[in-house]
């Protein structure tokens, strides 16, 4: 005789929409599955947050960043670009911002040059806010540091949007890498540049927190 056992399944999508379309007659039924499906898509939707935060699954790149970052690395090469950064420290935007374009028209072996670049440009954004914020409080710093850096990049060079971008991704590498320590920027080898700059707010924070816990080790 045939095993007719029955081991419950949740429903396919395709087969959720068949049940609606056969119970659609009975108004509290049709309640009811919309009540289920409003709460199946909250927690679909929960699921795929968490898997981009890092909260259950974290990809391998970002694992991968995490380990070279937890990696010290001492060479000569990386007090070279320690030293050359420094030395191009400036509060001058327009400087920084084309000092970003020059990194950025080279080639892959230069990838901890544009990380540098873009750790000065928000090193000096964020130093001229803390200035201000002294004087004008935390908003309209805000806005007074970022109407100084529009009028000293021109609009013929830049956008509104494209230096929004910019400004957004140098200052998510400055807090990254003043937190753990700029020094980790030599360390970066195989890491793209353009995956440490499109990281989101939550990724960042992980990277963070993970290289700091291991520092308290």
């Amino acid at each position: 005789m045939q095993d007719v056992s029955y081991t419950p399944t949740c429903p396919s999508s395709e087969t959720m929409s068949e049940v609606s379309t056969l119970i659609e007659q009975d108004p509290s039924n049709a309640q009811k599955k919309r009540t289920r499906e409003s709460s199946a898509s909250t927690k679909k939707s929960s699921s795929k947050k968490a898997k981009k935060t890092g909260g259950k699954k974290v990809s391998s790149m970002l694992k991968k960043l995490i380990e070279t970052l937890l990696t010290d690395v001492i060479s000569d090469v990386a007090g070279e670009n320690l030293e050359e950064a420094s030395e191009n420290e400036t509060s001058n935007f327009l400087q920084l911002y084309d000092k970003i374009d020059s990194a950025e028209s080279k080639n892959e072996d230069a990838s901890q040059g544009l990380i540098y670049s873009y750790f000065d440009f928000g090193e000096a954004v964020f130093k001229r806010y803390k200035e201000l914020k002294l004087e004008h409080g935390k908003d309209r710093s805000q806005a007074l540091v970022k109407s100084e850096v529009r009028k000293a990049i021109p609009e013929a060079k830049c956008s509104d949007e494209a230096l929004r971008k910019r400004m957004e991704r140098s200052e998510k590498v400055y807090k990254l890498f003043n937190s753990i320590g700029k020094e980790k920027i030599a360390q970066i080898k195989t890491t793209p540049p353009g995956f440490i700059l499109n990281l989101t707010k939550d990724e960042k924070d992980y990277v963070m927190a993970k290289v700091l816990k291991q520092k308290l080790r």
